[in-house]
């Protein structure tokens, strides 16, 4: 089941609103997702690699460890693309754009908030 959680970004003001993956939606991630403006991304707990077949604009991809650090960061990934990061347990799935604009980059500890 996905419930909106919120992402504080750490020396920023901004909290996102970020939809966590359920069962079926951490297989698909975005796809299907007309709109990622609202909420800005989603959160596919459990994930080491990410693929952006079948979507049709630019993502942006960050790989969190265990402890909510960033551990690699792949801003505008185009579709038909798959990207991993072997130290990651978790993955977020950003609107294209919004992890530079925010300064997410590896080493950055992020909060995810319920």
């Amino acid at each position: 089941m996905s419930e909106t959680i919120h992402l504080r970004v750490p020396g920023t003001r901004h909290r996102l609103r970020v939809r966590t993956a359920g069962r079926l939606r951490s297989a698909v991630g975005l796809l299907g997702t007309e709109d990622v403006r609202d909420p800005h991304g989603l959160w596919v707990r459990s994930c080491r690699r990410i693929h952006t077949f079948g979507l049709i604009d630019k993502v942006d991809i960050v790989f969190l460890r265990a402890d909510g650090v960033v551990a690699k960061v792949v801003n505008g990934m185009k579709p038909w693309r798959t990207t991993g990061c072997r130290e990651a347990s978790t993955v977020l799935e950003l609107r294209n754009g919004l992890a530079r604009r925010l300064n997410i980059a590896p080493g950055v500890a992020l909060d995810l908030l319920a």
